[in-house]
This record gives C-alpha cells, sequence and structure tokens, in this order.
C-alpha cells in the first residue's frame, strides 16, 4: 500500500481543526499544531461566547416584555456572575467535544508555537520537535485591529476579548466601531443595564451591509436608548483617575465624551507573525496571506484559510475554505466560491444577508426589489417581534435573485433557504411559488419575492 500523504494544520479554530478532521476522512495523516486553545477565536473569544450573553441579554428582555403575553413576572434580577459561568461553561462544553472528535480520528495534536524551517519542515518553538509533511495548511485566525488613536494604548481600553472577561456591568461605556462586533455588544451592555454609544467612522453601521438594512437596524438601536454616531473620527482617548474621555469629530463638530469604559471593536488583522514566513518565501498581500482560488499559497504544497486570508471575516467561510484546501491537498482541483456566503448578525432584530446589496446590483444589473414586511406575517405578530423585513433583489431581465437581505426575528435560520437556492440557480419566480407553511416566519420570503411581480 502507498504511504499516508502527511498533512500538518496550524492553528485549531474553525478553519484548522475541521480541516484536520476533513482531511483524514479523505485518508491522509494529520498533525494539528495550537499555541492556545483548541477551537480558536470563534469559540473561546467570539461566536461562541458572545452569543452565549445575547442568549441571557435576550432572556432578560423577554421577561421583561412578558406582560404583554400575559404574564407577570416580579422578583426577578440579573445574576451577572451566573451569565458569565454560563458563558464559560458553554465554551468548555463545546470546545471539549472538539477535543473528543480530534481524538476518536487519531488526530495527533500539539500544543505550542509552530514556525517554518523550510517548506516542509514545521519547528515547534517551545519544544524544539519537528514536523515534516507533504502539505501545510495556515490557519492561524487573527487578533483585534488598532487603529492609530492617540491614547489608545495606555488608557486601559478594553477589546472584544476583555469584555469576555469583565467581572462587572460598567454604568457607561463608549464603543469604536459600529460594525458586527460593535453592535452586538452594544445590545448586550444596554439590556445588562450600561449606557451606551457607539462611534462608527463609516456614514452607516455594519459598513457593507445593505444600506436600508443597516438604516433600519439603527433606529431600532436609537429606539432602545443606544447612542448611535456615525461619521465619527475618534481623536483621542484619556483616561483619568475613575474615567475615561473619548474625543471624536463628526460633521465639522468635535465632541467629547465622559465613560467609565471604551470598547474597541474596529475590527480585526491577520495574525501568522509567529509562523516566520520569510523563511519560505510566502507572499503576502495588504498584511495577509495571498493564495490562489484553489487557497494554494505562492509556495507550492502550502495552503492557507480562514482569517489569514484577509477576506470574508466569517467562522463558516473558514471552515469552507479549510475543507476545500485539504481536498485539494488531496488530489482535488476545486476552486473557492464566494458568490453566495450567507453574513449573519446577531443583534435583536437579527439580520441575515446573502448576495449583492441593492446599492452594488445596481451598479451590475437592471433590477428589481420586492419588500415584505414582519408586522404583516402572523408568525411575527403571534411573536410579538415585528420589527423588519425581507427584502429580496432580482435581475429584470434573467429573472434570478441577486440578493436577499432579513432584518427580523430569526433572521440568520431564516436565510439558509435562500443561500441554498441561489447556489442552485433559484429565480424570484421560483421562490414566489415554492409552497411554504403556515403560520411560519418564512412565509415573508415567500411574500417578498411575490411582490416583485406586483
Amino acid at each position: 500500500m502507498a504511504e499516508k500523504r502527511r498533512i500538518t494544520i496550524i492553528g485549531g479554530g474553525v478553519a484548522g481543526y475541521p480541516a484536520a478532521i476533513r482531511a483524514v476522512r479523505l485518508g491522509a495523516e494529520v498533525t494539528l499544531i495550537e499555541r492556545e486553545a483548541l477551537g480558536g477565536t470563534c469559540l473561546n473569544r467570539g461566536c461562541i461566547p458572545t452569543k452565549a450573553l445575547l442568549q441571557s441579554a435576550e432572556t432578560l428582555s423577554r421577561i421583561r416584555g412578558s406582560e404583554i403575553f400575559g404574564v407577570r413576572v416580579s422578583g426577578f434580577e440579573l445574576d451577572f456572575q451566573a451569565v458569565m459561568d454560563r458563558k464559560t461553561a458553554v465554551v468548555e462544553r463545546l470546545t471539549k467535544g472538539v477535543r473528543s472528535l480530534l481524538a476518536a480520528k487519531k488526530i495527533r495534536v500539539v500544543s505550542g508555537t509552530a514556525e517554518f524551517l523550510d517548506s516542509r519542515t514545521i519547528r515547534i518553538r517551545e519544544t524544539g520537535e519537528r514536523v515534516t509533511s507533504d502539505h501545510i495548511l495556515i490557519a492561524t485566525g487573527s487578533v483585534p485591529a488598532c487603529p492609530p488613536i492617540d491614547g489608545l494604548e495606555s488608557s486601559g481600553v478594553w477589546n472584544s476579548n476583555d469584555v469576555l472577561a469583565m467581572e462587572s456591568v460598567p454604568s457607561r461605556a463608549v464603543i469604536i466601531g459600529g460594525g458586527f462586533i460593535g453592535i452586538e455588544y452594544a445590545q448586550i451592555l444596554k439590556v445588562f443595564g450600561t449606557e451606551v454609544t457607539v462611534l462608527e467612522l463609516m456614514p452607516q453601521i455594519i459598513p457593507g451591509v445593505d444600506r436600508e438594512i443597516a438604516t433600519t437596524l439603527q433606529r431600532h438601536l436609537v429606539r432602545s436608548g443606544i447612542g448611535v454616531v456615525t461619521d465619527a473620527r475618534v481623536v483621542r482617548v484619556s483616561a483619568g483617575d475613575a474615567r475615561k474621555n473619548v474625543l471624536y469629530t463628526s460633521e465639522g463638530r468635535t465632541e467629547e465624551l465622559e465613560t467609565e469604559r471604551v470598547i474597541l471593536a474596529a475590527g480585526r488583522k491577520p495574525d501568522f507573525s509567529h509562523l516566520g514566513i520569510d523563511r519560505v518565501g510566502l507572499d503576502v498581500s495588504k498584511g495577509a496571506i495571498a493564495v490562489n482560488d484553489r487557497l494554494e499559497t505562492s509556495v507550492p504544497g502550502i495552503y492557507a484559510a480562514g482569517d489569514v486570508l484577509g477576506g470574508i471575516m466569517l467562522a463558516h467561510v473558514a471552515t469552507a475554505e479549510g475543507n476545500l484546501a485539504v481536498k485539494n491537498m488531496m488530489g482535488a482541483n476545486l476552486p473557492m466560491q464566494y458568490g453566495t456566503v450567507p453574513g449573519c448578525i446577531y443583534t435583536r432584530p437579527e439580520i441575515a444577508v446573502v448576495g449583492l446589496t441593492e446599492e452594488k446590483a445596481r451598479e451590475e444589473s437592471d433590477i428589481e426589489i420586492g419588500r415584505f414586511y414582519f408586522r404583516a406575517n402572523g408568525k411575527a405578530v403571534i411573536m410579538n417581534e415585528i420589527d423588519g423585513m425581507v427584502k429580496i433583489i432580482g435581475d429584470r431581465k434573467g429573472g434570478h435573485v441577486l440578493g436577499v437581505h432579513i432584518i427580523g426575528p430569526h433572521a440568520t435560520d431564516l436565510i439558509s433557504e435562500a443561500v441554498l437556492g441561489m447556489r442552485l440557480g433559484m429565480t424570484v419566480k421560483d421562490l414566489a411559488e415554492a409552497i411554504h407553511p403556515h403560520p411560519s416566519l418564512s412565509e415573508t420570503i415567500m411574500e417578498a419575492a411575490q411582490a416583485i411581480g406586483d
């Protein structure tokens, strides 16, 4: 029998560990190297712990509003320590599951910092061990970005990791960055009792999301008592004895906010600084590892996946990239396709999108738009979650769906129908004529498609 192909994967996050499992299923012998915790940012410091906090905030909001359903509740309170303990327990349960999966597949897991010796050899910095393989996958993820703001590093500013480790709820918080990370934290803290202001550099929150959807969310945030300032350039952060001050400019005015906590949520950047990639001559572009459409780097046999690519920094994209990379290592020749990647934001109401925004679609096609509002959906009325809408963008000439944008209850679950349909070449007519269950939230998608034909 031919010797098994050996694959080394650097990084045990959502790009790395699913790729390791896929590689074993394809017949490879796999070594996985992780310098911190299995599960990476998503499981330990990102997707999972933040959603655990959002679930606690959601539960608290529902109790506060339960009287509309005829349920009067008294004597409840927020047990913040219990909230944080549950968050930790959820993370520990899932990381234990990852370890069990890797062990069941007989994947060798090495704890330590990987660095290149050559294009086939990795050295573990702490032990000096050398790992030689036929192919290497770089999946080392990202770290919080730190923009050049005066006083940012010396003023005790929290990053997203610090929020997840907070021991008490701050009375006031200024969040620098109105992307999905900043907005999710804003809602969590607001429900827990913090006075929150979000400062976003761009003209809209959640940059890159369809403008109409982002505007709808911003109105909801403001109604809930969260301050939102767009076109806000933070000039300086300074720290006093017990308070911090944030100086910013917006629309030609200079303003200053006093706060207990400043939270930096200005995005993330690829992290591969410890690898020593200069030893093997890997190409880097705009601070990210450069790959071709098969996810192979400039050095044959070395591939990369996930946040180190600097592209769409989403967990499910990282997993798809990692899986595709190992398939190509094992002999496939498949390009990575990004046309139907869903984006999900776990705010209240939730946002989920796939395909082109209205702004982008208008640049490329003659389009038509269908909208349907949750306030007219029976299930949403029953749930008392009537904010938001489904917006479908269709190509007027060919009839195909170019984009689906949802803001409303369970949007992150509803979007999968659109993702699958668009991947299979669905037309607006197909979606409009598909029978949807009643009463259900999914009817909003059908209704939005039907509105295009009206």
